[in-house]
């Protein structure tokens, strides 16, 4: 008889699970980000550095394409040093954007308020999130 029970409510359970309707997905566009209320300098700053990034991601997926065709190993030797070159140099405009935007930050914080300090930052974190790079993505 417990057994019995055990069926009859695993099966409700299935039927209630499968009736279920799931909210629709909705696909956002990488370059859809929400950057309103976000002083004009950050978000200059974020838009100038979506571009760099764009180009960037472009550019690998070029030399990869080229490197994947190459048939000597000396063309594939100097897609792999221009892949590395481009890599560095993208390297260091990501770090003088980071740097550029620290500062931004520092000097936007002692003229407005805690919390909209605090809106502004996600914003912009949530803007190079949802741009596509992201860390630990191995490229």
């Amino acid at each position: 008889m417990a057994v019995a029970s055990l069926c009859a409510s695993s099966s409700a359970w299935a039927q209630a699970s499968s009736t279920a309707a799931a909210p629709p997905v909705t696909v956002v566009p990488p370059t859809a980000t929400d950057l309103a209320g976000v002083p004009k300098g950050i978000k200059t700053l974020i838009n100038n550095f979506n571009l760099l990034r764009d180009k960037f991601l472009a550019e690998q997926n070029l030399l990869r394409i080229q490197l994947n065709n190459a048939t000597t190993a000396t063309e594939r030797q100097q897609i792999r040093a221009q892949l590395q070159a481009n890599r560095d140099a993208f390297l260091a405009a990501l770090k003088d954007f980071r740097q550029q935007l620290k500062s931004e930050l520092a000097a936007l914080k002692g003229k407005i308020s805690h919390e909209e300090f605090l809106r502004i930052i996600d914003a912009a974190h949530n803007a190079g999130v949802e741009g596509g790079l992201s860390h630990h993505r191995g490229h």
